[in-house]
């Protein structure tokens, strides 16, 4: 039977079609795969601000070093906090779903990111010379310890408390970084905390990021600067 025979060319066409089928359906499915991972949102809207992060430089320098899949979430929604943060009802509406889908921590790690504590913490860390997989090991250990690493000072919070608390974090857990951060209200309370534990520690420098609104402050191990 001739190469061009019909009965050829009809194997080959289905072939060829079952080949591109395979690929749609793969591709489709993945699709569905991204879109069911932010379902929790349950707002078409903002679900497309989620979607329109991931082509931010954050999130691509987030992601080239932390693979796990609830981490890249989180940050993806932290993302979109400050995208929507303008509109209340968007913001208040995301917040409750993060914290419903992820608890406290969860919502913890979207607001850290939201505060653009990230980009002030990579810079830092980029300082230190270290190896790509050193630096996926720092930022996924801040991620996953985000209550013992990290303070976001309130106006309603006590400062002796606070201070307590970061005093004690800082001795038992000797983190390489430790963040303590506040806004608007907070500020003064803020540099007051940060002021008595530097006061209460040893064997760690501080480097400060301020604006009219915010003050952050990095507690850096001097051992690793």
């Amino acid at each position: 039977m001739g190469s061009d025979s019909p009965v050829k060319q009809v194997a080959e066409g289905v072939t060829a079609a079952l080949l591109n089928w395979t690929k749609e359906s793969a591709k489709d499915v993945a699709r569905k795969f991204r879109d069911h991972k932010l379902s929790f949102v349950q707002d078409s809207e903002v679900i497309e601000t989620a979607k329109e992060q991931k082509g931010t430089t954050e999130y691509s320098i987030f992601r080239h070093y932390v693979t796990d899949g609830d981490l890249c979430v989180l940050f993806q929604m932290g993302l979109t906090l400050r995208k929507v943060e303008a509109d209340k009802d968007k913001r208040d509406k995301l917040r409750e779903r993060v914290l419903k889908k992820f608890g406290d921590e969860g919502l913890h790690i979207a607001q850290f990111v939201q505060n653009g504590l990230f980009g002030k913490y990579f810079a830092v860390i980029m300082e230190r010379g270290l190896t790509s997989e050193q630096i996926s090991k720092e930022i996924t250990d801040l991620f996953n310890n985000i209550e013992l690493t990290n303070s976001y000072i309130k106006s309603v919070d006590t400062v002796k408390v606070e201070v307590e608390t970061i005093v004690t974090r800082i001795r038992s857990r000797s983190p390489n970084t430790y963040i303590i951060s506040g806004s608007s209200s907070a500020i003064v309370k803020c540099r007051q905390v940060k002021d008595r534990v530097m006061a209460n520690i040893s064997g760690y420098t501080v480097e400060s990021y301020k604006t009219d609104t915010k003050e952050i402050y990095f507690i850096n191990k001097k051992s690793i600067l």
